[in-house]
């Protein structure tokens, strides 16, 4: 699949690239990391933009994009280096709701788009490897209601959120996939306990221990056992997000190496002329392009009616994207020397961030299994 931007979308492509370059400069950046690494005054500029809301239609409060215009946002942000979790928010927890539960998502995903609210997909555990339905969190009985109990884990933006939305295994319903279902937990619930921590690349994310946490049965999204379709179509999307947010850094990381060898003189001419580091710079073009080009696959794979297919493709593409990333990232140190190292300079925050993007939503290493058993 060739992608080629339309007219709209180059201009939807140009507009987020101009905001960027003139509130999200690598200085701004820092000092966000220094502030906690989140913004409210960025969050907001997101919202007023549009971005929260790229790939839900107008109903909803969206711009009714789809996932091409998601990628070319989010590719964007990449290259910017943005901290913020949009994908986390606006694309994971926003397309599990709008799957899930059609008169809730009517409820709540227009303020989640203003950026009046922040609600996070609770889902991932320790475990998982990669595996959609591998949850251990567990519903139990409840007088009038519904309890839950169990661990998640390294959700961005969980430090702001004001609910949750939490996946867990329901009794007696055999099956993984009809297992699982869906509730939306307010962050002050008595029984919910968050720990919050720092990521490698400035940014915030927060661990959930859930103990004996007594819900009504209001706070179910959608059926019983549904969940795994909800989470299935929003992990999909949130996956391009994901590639397409990697593929900016290593555009950044990719051109600011090429600019630094072509600045960098020694024994009288650019390092750009010695033959060894422009073949190195040569790799890092191929992985970069070859990124590219699983994106391209990524976008295609999501309109596969083949569900097992459509999972194998995105965690290949995940899988490779993320291995890339690493590579690049590793490159564009080496290359640069002992100033890659520094804060100061922006090329070892694109592999920080490169080493986050591949954590998020299953690696690289455990994707592969992921694919060769789909």
């Amino acid at each position: 699949m060739d992608f080629e931007p339309g007219e709209d979308q180059v201009l939807l492509r140009e507009s987020v690239e101009r905001c960027l370059a003139e509130t999200y400069g690598f200085e701004v950046r820092r000092a966000i990391v220094r502030a906690g690494g989140f913004d409210p005054t960025q969050w907001q500029r997101f919202a007023t933009m549009g971005w929260l809301g790229t790939a839900l239609p107008d109903a909803l409060g969206g711009i009714d994009g789809g996932a091409e215009e998601l990628a070319l946002v989010h590719e964007a942000l990449g290259r910017a280096l943005v901290l913020e979790p949009v994908a986390a928010v606006a694309t994971l927890a926003a397309q599990t709701l709008r799957h899930a539960d059609a008169a809730r998502a009517r409820e709540l995903l227009p303020a989640l788009v203003a950026g009046e609210r922040i609600v996070v997909l609770a889902h991932h555990e320790n475990g998982a490897a990669g595996r959609l339905a591998h949850v251990a969190a567990r519903v139990e009985a409840s007088d009038g209601g519904v309890g839950l109990s169990g661990h998640k884990c390294l959700l961005p933006g969980g430090t702001r959120a004001e609910s949750f939305i939490v996946s867990a295994r329901e009794p007696g319903r055999g099956s993984d996939e009809a297992a699982l279902s869906l509730f939306l937990v307010p962050c002050d619930t008595p029984g919910l306990r968050r720990h919050d921590y720092r990521l490698i690349d400035g940014s915030s994310a927060c661990d959930l221990v859930l103990e004996n946490v007594r819900l009504d049965d209001a706070a179910r999204l959608g059926p019983a056992g549904g969940g795994l379709a909800a989470l299935d179509e929003a992990h999909a999307l949130a996956t391009v997000a994901a590639l397409a947010e990697a593929v900016g850094v290593m555009d950044r990381a990719v051109s600011t190496t090429r600019g630094y060898l072509l600045d960098r003189r020694q024994f009288g001419m650019a390092i750009a002329g010695f033959q060894a580091l422009r073949h190195r710079l040569a790799d890092m073009v191929i992985a970069l392009e070859q990124s590219r080009a699983m994106l391209q696959h990524a976008l295609h794979a999501l309109h596969d009616g083949d569900r097992p297919r459509r999972c194998r493709s995105l965690a290949l593409a995940k899988a490779l994207v993320g291995r890339n990333g690493r590579f690049v990232g590793a490159q564009a140190i080496q290359l640069h020397g002992g100033i890659g190292m520094t804060d100061e300079y922006p090329i070892g925050h694109c592999f920080k961030r490169l080493m986050v993007l591949d954590r998020w939503l299953g690696d690289a290493d455990t994707l592969w299994g992921v694919a060769s058993e789909t």
